[in-house]
Formats: structure tokens, C-alpha cells, sequence
């Protein structure tokens, strides 16, 4: 008997004990859980997006504000330099948009870069992700319409903002000067406007998208017809904010500095991203309209940045009265002129906004339809066949921003939600371009571990593995951790240490060499492994290199933002993880998917 009960007692303590282990690892499990992709022609979603309403959304998204606005505002801050900026932010943007376009045409559904993450990383650094992403889509909608409120209150001669001044002042260095209920009820209204339905709201984006675009080919051609090309080599001494003078007057780290911010003006087009769910053919349509907006805008945004300073010095942009271009005819004796720009910018700055407002609900949707926001934010009205609740919350949660903050505090906060995903989207096309589905599992490949060196192994050379497994996807996946982490030192050096490292000091440039080989050495290490054998419409090369590229560059731009736009981020994301724990990790509706494992008796 005593024997049986000992017996008994040590099973009961055998079964207890992996339990308990099991339920501290079934955490971990819950936050890498991954997101099974399955394509449906019926999304739920009105699919009526062709390739011309595509690119007219991106553009529409990328030329409002950055147009209108931030060129005035960079002039003064960078020179005539601001072109570098502009190209320096669009290359970078497109190293991006290239990585957005595989994953397009691997994972054709709604959610962009936070549905690409959920396939590939797992569950949590997908809702990391995808909360970044609102907080693009968000400050960015706050931002746009707080510009309209600008143009519209320009047309008023200033009394709507001296009204709201008055009786809604506020006196914090942080928040804006006062509160701008105008932009508050413009969200209203464009929420509204989104939630009738695709097909209307992209009807009215492309009337606005064609007017804009003939407007900006109408600056360019007056910029080119009044261009002085001596304006590009002023002296400093004309003016107190002239800096140093000349093309670059404010020094090549001021040029960097601006391409951070520039990535305000490129952040609209991974809502082409957004429309897998109401696009037609997406695999093929999605990739090929983000390749060919972000190359217009580009040339949009090089060719407005090189006339404006051409025609106009540089420190003498009118800052005060919001675009430079009014001010500019004006001094330039055109002021005929100045009502088509007022109508452009008004036309671009509806367009961009509504494509904001559109790009902004498909997130918070898609979030909501996996279970990790709340439930009613992800139903789709049966009549208009748009996510109703989705575009109407997160509207009036916007309001709330732009009621709150000035135009550069948004800015600063929109570029580093977008460096943040434009980041986790090339780790992901690192990751999944290196696996596959049929995998050789560990135990099948033991006796091929044992007669090759750990050192062949990792440089799979000769040739021992042609297609990829469980070996050779850890590999890269260890390859692609010491590629970020060097990245982040590397961007540390550049971004804070750059004089040092020009002067050629000693450890700055030991440090900074040794971390390059080590950079070269990881993406050797991944080069070498066998790549994922899926057909895809679309394709990164070359690969790894452009997206560690693009990696490094968005960690490099991210460090060059201001500190009170990280501390703001941090409180964002704070409120994010809250509401994770408190709800997303336990409504998730993977985890019907991913049940616990029993447990072995014995």
C-alpha cells in the first residue's frame, strides 16, 4: 500500500509540476503567436480599388502638407539643401515601399505592415506595431487637418483662431496655444465622408488628387520661370537666419535632421498597404501603385524643393502665415497666382485627409478583427460595407489630437511611428524570405549536424542545405538580431558621434570599424542560407542588403528625432500596452489556434 501511494504522490507531483512550467510558458507562447494568412477573394469589404485609384490614394496621401507647408518650414531650417532632404527621405521611404511590396504580394489582406508582423514575428510586436501604425495614422489625420484649419482661418483674415484664442487660450509649453475646435469639427465631417462608403470617398479623392496635381505642375513651371540660380549661393551675412550661406548653410547634420522629419511628407503611402481587402487583384496591383506613387512623389517633392528656393531666398520663406507661396507671389508681384495655390493646397489638403482618414479606420479595423482591440470596432455595416465604427472612433480620437497640438509637434510625432514600422517591415522580409513551409525538422537533420562543423553550418558552405529549414531559419533569424543591434550602435555613431568620427579619433573609429565587419559578416552569414522557394508577384533584390539598408537607415532617422518626441512616444505606447494586457492578449482570436499542449502523465 505504501508502495502504490508513493507511487500515486510521485505521479501527482509529476503531473503538477509541468503544469506549472507550462503555464509560465504559455505566456511567452500567447505573445510570439502567429497569425495564419488565409487570401479570400470576400474580405467583407467592398473590392472595387483599381491600380489608377491606388496610386491617386497614395498620392493624395503623400502631396498635402509636405507640399504646402513643411517646404517653407524646412527652407528657413535647412537652405536650399532641403532638396537633399526631400531625395535623402524619398530613397529611404522607397527602400521601404519596396519591402512593403513583397509582403503585399505574399499577404494581400487589410492591415499593412501590422498584418505582415502578425504573420511573421507573432502576436505582441505585431500589436506594437500596429499601435505605432495608429499613432502614424492618427497624428498624421491631426496634422493635415490642422492645416486645413490654418488655410481656411487664412481666408478669414485670421478671426476664427483669434476667436478660439480668446476663449480657449492655453499656456503650456508642450500643448498648442490654444484650441482648435475648427480642426475638430473638419475630422467630424471627413469621418463622415469616409464611412458613406469606397466607392464614393474615392470618387471625391480623385477629383481632389487631379486637382492638386495640376496645381503642383503649375508651381514647378512658375518656379523654373522665376528661378535665380544665385539664390543658392547667398552670403550669411544678408540676413541673421541666413546661416553660413550658400547651398547647405546650416551644415550637412542639419540636412539629416531634416530628412527625419521629411518622412512626414512620404508617410501616405503605405495606405496603399491598407487596401488589400478593397483592392482588385492586390498581389499584383498593390506592389506595382506603391512603387509607382512614391516615385512621382519623389519627383513632386525634388522638383517643389529645388523652384522654391530658386525663386525666393531661402530665410525669407513667411513662416507666419502658414504656406510661403502666397507670400512669395505676392513679393514676386504674381498675387493672380495666389488663389490657385489657395485652391491646390485646399484640394491637396482634402485629398491627403481623406486618404488619411480611409488609411487610419482599415488599421484600428484590422486590429480589431484579430480581437486585439475592441469588438465593435471591427464590424462592417452591412449597407455601405465600411468599417463604420472604426473610421467614427478613430476620427473623433483624432479630433482630440489636433485640438491639442501645433503642426510640428504632430509632425515629429507622425515620423517616428513611421520610421518604427517602415523598420519592423524589413525584419520581417528578412525573416519570412528565409523560411519555408516545408521545413526539414531537427531531428530529421541531426545526422547532418554531425558531419559538418558548426562553422560550415553557419556559411552553409560548401552547399549542404539548398532549400530552407529549421537550421538554416534560426540562423538568419540570429544573423538578422546582430544585424539590428549593430545598426542601432552604428546609428548611435552617426547620429551623436559624427564629428568625432570625421576627426578620426581613435576609438570612434575602431569602434565603427569593427562594428562593420561585423555587419558584413552577419549578412554574409545570411546570404549564404537557402531562400524561401514561394512565388511571389514581387520580389526585394537584392536581398538581405537592401532591407538591412533600409534597417539602418530609419534606426539612424529615428535617433536623429527630439527627445520630447520620444518621451511622447513612450506614453503612447505605455496606453498601448495597457490596454494589451488588460484586453487584446485575452480576446485574441489566435488563441483558439494556439491551445496549450496536454500534459504527459506518467
Amino acid at each position: 500500500m505504501r508502495e502504490n501511494d508513493s507511487l500515486e504522490s510521485q505521479s501527482l507531483l509529476l503531473e503538477k509540476t509541468p503544469k506549472r512550467v507550462l503555464n509560465q510558458s504559455g505566456f511567452i507562447k500567447s505573445l510570439t503567436r502567429k497569425k495564419e494568412f488565409v487570401y479570400s477573394e470576400d474580405s467583407g469589404l467592398n473590392r472595387i480599388l483599381g491600380l489608377h485609384d491606388l496610386v491617386f490614394l497614395g498620392l493624395s496621401s503623400m502631396l498635402g502638407m509636405g507640399v504646402y507647408i513643411l517646404a517653407g518650414e524646412l527652407a528657413t531650417k535647412i537652405g536650399p539643401a532641403m532638396m537633399l532632404s526631400f531625395i535623402f527621405a524619398g530613397a529611404a521611404s522607397t527602400l521601404a515601399a519596396l519591402c512593403y511590396a513583397e509582403f503585399a504580394s505574399r499577404t494581400p489582406g487589410t492591415g499593412s505592415a501590422y498584418a505582415y508582423c502578425y504573420i511573421t514575428i507573432g502576436e505582441f510586436v505585431a500589436f506594437i506595431l500596429g499601435w505605432n501604425l495608429c499613432l502614424e495614422f492618427v497624428i498624421g489625420t491631426a496634422c493635415l487637418v490642422r492645416g486645413m484649419s490654418a488655410y481656411l482661418d487664412s481666408q478669414f483674415g485670421g478671426s476664427i483662431s483669434n476667436w478660439e484664442k480668446k476663449h480657449f487660450g492655453m499656456h503650456f509649453k508642450f500643448l498648442s496655444e490654444y484650441l482648435d475646435i475648427l480642426s475638430f469639427i473638419i475630422i467630424v465631417i471627413f469621418s463622415g465622408i469616409v464611412s458613406i462608403g469606397v466607392r464614393e470617398s474615392t470618387i471625391i479623392n480623385n477629383t481632389f488628387a487631379i486637382i492638386n496635381m495640376v496645381t503642383i505642375i503649375t508651381l514647378i513651371i512658375i518656379g523654373l520661370v522665376y528661378a535665380k540660380i544665385e539664390n543658392w549661393s547667398l552670403s550669411g551675412s544678408l540676413n541673421p537666419h541666413a546661416g553660413q550661406g550658400g547651398f547647405m548653410p546650416f551644415g550637412f547634420s542639419s540636412v539629416m535632421e531634416g530628412a527625419a522629419t521629411c518622412f512626414y511628407a512620404y508617410t501616405g503611402f503605405d495606405t496603399i498597404a491598407t487596401t488589400g481587402g478593397e483592392a482588385k487583384n492586390p498581389q499584383t496591383t498593390v506592389p506595382l501603385a506603391l512603387v509607382l506613387s512614391i516615385s512621382l512623389a519623389i519627383v513632386v517633392y525634388g522638383s517643389i524643393s529645388a523652384t522654391l528656393t530658386l525663386m525666393w531666398p531661402y530665410f525669407d520663406q513667411n513662416l507666419n502665415k502658414g504656406s510661403p507661396y502666397p507670400y512669395i507671389f505676392e513679393k514676386l508681384e504674381l498675387k493672380s497666382i495666389k488663389l490657385v495655390v489657395t485652391t491646390g493646397a485646399l484640394a491637396a489638403v482634402t485629398g491627403c485627409t481623406l486618404s488619411s482618414v480611409f488609411g487610419m479606420a482599415r488599421i484600428v479595423y484590422s486590429i480589431a478583427q484579430d480581437g486585439l482591440l475592441f469588438q465593435p470596432l471591427s464590424v462592417i455595416n452591412r449597407i455601405t460595407k465600411t468599417p463604420v465604427y472604426a473610421t467614427i472612433v478613430s476620427g473623433l480620437f483624432t479630433g482630440f489630437w489636433s485640438v491639442l497640438f501645433n503642426t510640428e509637434q504632430l509632425i515629429d510625432m507622425t515620423s517616428i511611428g513611421t520610421l518604427m514600422a517602415y523598420t519592423m517591415v524589413a525584419i520581417c522580409v528578412l525573416l519570412l524570405r528565409y523560411e519555408d513551409e516545408s521545413m526539414e525538422t531537427t531531428s530529421s537533420l541531426k545526422k547532418k549536424q554531425d558531419y559538418n562543423s558548426s562553422l560550415r553550418r553557419i556559411f552553409n558552405t560548401p552547399t549542404i542545405y539548398k532549400e530552407p529549414n529549421e537550421l538554416t531559419s534560426t540562423t538568419v533569424r540570429y544573423a538578422t538580431y546582430i544585424v539590428i543591434m549593430v545598426s542601432v550602435m552604428l546609428g548611435l555613431i552617426f547620429a551623436f558621434g559624427i564629428n568625432k568620427l570625421m576627426a578620426s579619433e581613435p576609438v570612434i573609429c575602431i569602434c565603427t570599424v569593427a562594428l562593420g565587419i561585423i555587419m558584413i559578416i552577419a549578412l554574409a552569414v545570411i546570404t549564404r542560407q537557402p531562400e524561401s522557394k514561394a512565388e511571389l508577384k514581387f520580389k526585394v533584390k537584392p536581398i538581405p542588403y537592401l532591407p538591412a539598408l533600409s534597417l539602418f537607415i530609419n534606426i539612424y532617422l529615428m535617433l536623429k528625432l527630439n527627445l520630447r518626441t520620444w518621451i511622447r512616444f513612450g506614453a503612447w505606447l505605455i496606453l498601448g500596452l495597457l490596454i494589451y494586457f488588460a484586453y487584446g492578449i485575452g480576446h485574441s482570436k489566435e488563441r483558439k489556434n494556439h491551445k496549450s499542449i496536454p500534459v504527459k502523465k506518467y
